[in-house]
């Protein structure tokens, strides 16, 4: 009978624990993607594309080329962040850990 009160509380806490580190997790994702990738670039967007658009044609191809281009960068430094990886590596555990 302890024994089955034992096991029970292990999985209880092992849950909490899994459930912790994944929020801990999340929360490191989303502080890498803003800091290392995303950055604030949505708050000044329209500015940023016009100035790099300002070499090249204003035409409707130019102007998506540039914003793809502007995607494209800030998708490698994410992929390059070392938070990104711990914090992808932190929900892999925590996935693992709730199965246990």
């Amino acid at each position: 009978m302890e024994r089955l009160q034992d096991d029970s509380e292990v999985r209880c806490s092992m849950a909490s624990i899994a459930d912790k580190l994944f929020m801990g997790s999340l929360i490191l994702m989303m502080i890498a993607v803003v800091v290392s990738g995303v950055g604030f670039q949505f708050v000044n967007w329209k500015s940023q594309v016009t100035d790099e658009l300002e070499e090249e044609t204003k035409t409707s191809s130019g102007r998506k080329k540039a914003v793809m281009d502007r995607q494209d960068r800030s998708l490698k430094r994410i992929g390059r962040s070392y938070l990104f990886w711990i914090a992808l590596a932190g929900m892999l555990i925590s996935i693992v850990l709730s199965y246990l």
